[in-house]
């Protein structure tokens, strides 16, 4: 919380000079005459100074909040995130909440009392005995301190205790990891064709699972010649990115879409019960027909293997950058050691002597 500033100021008056102090506390501007002593000013502005801070003017420092209200009113404002960041964020702070109940259970009845030291012995517990990836942890400890930096922000705290704690260093992972032409044959032999259709369709696009899962009909265009889906966020459904993209479709994706149009009125892939899909659903197709073919990998794998085949076909990471909608070339880099004698023709550029 920033604590206001105590000035004092000097004010002509028929008698001569009077000395005051004046500060602002919320919005507003209070002013105090002192007397005609400017030291006397001096030291009641030290005196209202201490006062502010000690939060005698009736800003919340004295607010007694607990550990479960404060992630109750953070979650609760975080209106633009999708939903599975928000799941993310649960996920994390009843991990945090269940550490702090069992190891310091009075701390958690007022977040004043939670030390920055708390805060370490959760993510040091999570990666040593709960053998959490360290990538995990550092997103949890985000979380957290997002967290506090609220609670600071509407004045709950002076400050948050996760400031500056060091996160888990990560080992860079180079290389991305995709299914070749032979492991997705195999798949979409041995996977449900309900599911086939709409892990195809994540392969052919490259999309994130949640993005088709909340596709609708007004965001395909299949009937043109110009033939795309648009992945864009709504009041339902937020992107990871929060920013538009068009996606142009590969003739195979067409044809699967087309063969979905009147199957529901907004899904493009609804669910058997006629819903929309659970994130688990997919999933849980995708694991046996992996499962069936004696194979590794996730959802997610899919749209690695869509850049992958990409620019070992020759594309570019630009062009590959913008399918995928991220926002840093950095992140499409995973996928450089993929493209074909890529370094070979920029060598291949010097002069021959």
């Amino acid at each position: 919380m920033a604590v206001p500033r105590v000035s004092i100021y000097s004010v002509k008056r028929t008698k001569g000079l009077s000395w005051g102090i004046r500060w602002r506390i919320d919005g507003e501007d209070k002013k105090e005459i002192i007397g005609t002593s400017k030291k006397q000013a001096e030291q009641a502005a030290i005196v209202k100074q201490n006062e502010i801070f000690e939060n005698k003017l009736g800003v919340k420092k004295n607010e007694v909040i607990d550990l479960a209200t404060l992630i109750k009113e953070f979650t609760n404002s975080k209106r633009n995130i999708s939903a599975s960041t928000k799941s993310r964020y649960t996920n994390y702070f009843i991990a945090f909440q269940d550490f702090m109940q069992e190891n310091f259970p009075k701390a958690i009845k007022n977040i004043r009392d939670i030390k920055r030291i708390y805060v370490e012995e959760f993510s040091n517990h999570k990666v040593k005995t709960d053998k959490w990836a360290p990538k995990t942890v550092n997103g949890a400890l985000a979380a957290i301190n997002s967290m506090f930096l609220y609670a600071v922000n509407e004045e709950y705290l002076d400050k948050a205790p996760t400031r500056s704690i060091e996160k888990f260093q990560l080992v860079e992972n180079t290389e991305a990891k995709y299914f070749t032409k032979e492991e997705l044959e195999l798949i979409w032999k041995h996977v449900n064709p309900y599911w086939g259709k709409f892990l195809k369709v994540l392969y052919y696009t490259g999309a994130r699972k949640g993005e088709l899962i909340n596709l609708t009909w007004k965001n395909v265009s299949i009937d043109d010649d110009l033939q795309y889906i648009t992945i864009i966020s709504t009041n339902e459904y937020k992107t990871k990115t929060g920013e538009k993209r068009t996606i142009p479709l590969h003739p195979r994706a067409v044809a699967i879409l087309k063969d979905q149009v009147g199957k529901h009125d907004k899904y493009v892939f609804p669910s058997q019960e006629g819903n929309i899909i659970h994130p688990d659903k997919p999933y849980r197709a995708l694991k046996k027909a992996l499962k069936k073919s004696n194979l590794d990998g996730t959802v997610h794998k899919l749209r690695h293997t869509f850049a992958s085949h990409l620019v070992m076909a020759g594309e570019s990471l630009y062009a590959v950058k913008e399918l995928l909608g991220h926002k840093d070339i950095k992140h499409t880099m995973i996928y450089a050691h993929l493209s074909p004698n890529t370094m070979q023709a920029v060598v291949s550029k010097l002069y021959d002597f």
